[in-house]
């Protein structure tokens, strides 16, 4: 089902899709570039079609250049995720490090958008429940002279499209 006949059947969605739409287009802590990662990494790790196929259509398509950030990050991250939380829950007194996990350097990846890149890895890490990795990414954007306003905007684009990722859900099994 599409996102407009959802719209008139859950009242709900709307107010999704409005909060999705406001921090995407009326506020400018991020850069226009900046948001399209974020709504597509959010998007990729949702892993709904419907979900993709509304951010393509809200916010066109990524750059060759964007696309290689949003694909590195989900790729990363689905390995550093769940293994960084695991060892958070658990220490060990071996492994539990990028070079363990046999991760190439981020300067070998030749990311142009290292910004980009931290933002796509926050938005994969929420839905991930990767809050180490989060915590991470977060500490780098802050070094990298982002403002918490920033931050706090890629944080609610995840948020709003999570949230429409559920209402969506919520459709198929209650119509």
């Amino acid at each position: 089902m599409n996102i407009e006949k959802s719209l008139a059947l859950i009242p709900e969605l709307k107010d999704q899709v409005d909060l999705f739409k406001a921090t995407f287009t009326q506020e400018n802590h991020l850069s226009e570039e900046n948001r399209k990662i974020v709504a597509w990494a959010t998007a990729i790790a949702s892993q709904s079609k419907e979900v993709t196929n509304f951010i393509k259509s809200e916010v066109g398509e990524l750059s060759d250049s964007d696309k290689k950030i949003v694909l590195s990050a989900s790729s990363r991250m689905a390995v550093t995720n769940p293994y960084f939380m695991s060892r958070n829950a658990h220490p060990l007194k071996a492994g539990g490090t990028l070079d363990s996990l046999m991760m190439r350097p981020f300067q070998d990846l030749n990311i142009e958008n290292s910004q980009g890149y931290h933002y796509a890895c926050i938005a994969i890490s929420l839905i991930n429940n990767g809050f180490v990795c989060f915590n991470s990414h977060i500490s780098s954007l802050k070094t990298d002279s982002q403002k918490d306003a920033a931050i706090d905007q890629a944080m609610r684009l995840v948020a709003s499209i999570c949230a429409i990722k559920q209402m969506l859900f919520n459709e198929h099994i209650f119509q």
